[in-house]
């Protein structure tokens, strides 16, 4: 009975400790840039070319709870053939994720996993490239590495692997394009 007691109040002990740190829901406010590697098709050559350009944009990101939230983005990517049968050839497109982010904390520093959708709308292509759709639905997932800058600012380093769901043309059903971006974060935290 003593023992029970005894545990009874440690637990309300640690209750009243945990409510004084209750989570608040808040939200961030991002930055992105980096670079961008994809692999892409040209009509009646096999295989796939490498592409390598620039990538940057904007993300609001929502936790609703303690380590899960979710992100959406807007960015913008460039790209030309890194590769001499398609140095000549570039393209450009916007994309939008819709992200599960799972924030884990390590200290102030945080190692996010992001999962998602996206859809791809392509802006300007050479006519060399297969680029048959006006817009394209894939899968996303990622690792980015936070650390706090100053109060409510916060740096990150960012890896992501973008797999298209279908086909770049209409046509031939095996030009699935998949990218891959490296880049820097730079966010503001209304967290208290």
């Amino acid at each position: 009975m003593r023992f029970s007691l005894i545990a009874l109040l440690l637990l309300g002990l640690c209750n009243s400790v945990h409510a004084q740190k209750e989570f608040k829901p808040y939200s961030e406010y991002s930055l992105t840039g980096g670079a961008s590697i994809s692999q892409m098709f040209i009509p009646d050559v096999p295989g796939s070319f490498q592409f390598v350009g620039s990538s940057f944009g904007g993300r609001f990101s929502y936790f609703g709870e303690k380590i899960l939230g979710i992100m959406l983005e807007l960015r913008y990517s460039s790209l030309m053939g890194n590769e001499p049968d398609v140095s000549n050839l570039s393209y450009s497109y916007i994309h939008t994720p819709v992200m599960t982010r799972i924030s884990v904390p390590f200290g102030k520093s945080a190692l996010s996993i992001n999962l998602g959708s996206y859809v791809q709308f392509p802006l300007t292509y050479d006519s060399g490239l297969v680029m048959e759709r006006n817009a394209l639905l894939g899968l996303a997932g990622g690792l980015d590495f936070t650390f706090p800058v100053r109060r409510q600012f916060i740096a990150g380093v960012e890896g992501r692997y973008n797999y298209n769901l279908h086909s770049n043309s209409t046509s031939i059903d095996n030009l699935w394009a998949s990218w891959i971006e490296l880049g820097l974060v730079f966010t503001y935290s209304n967290k208290r």
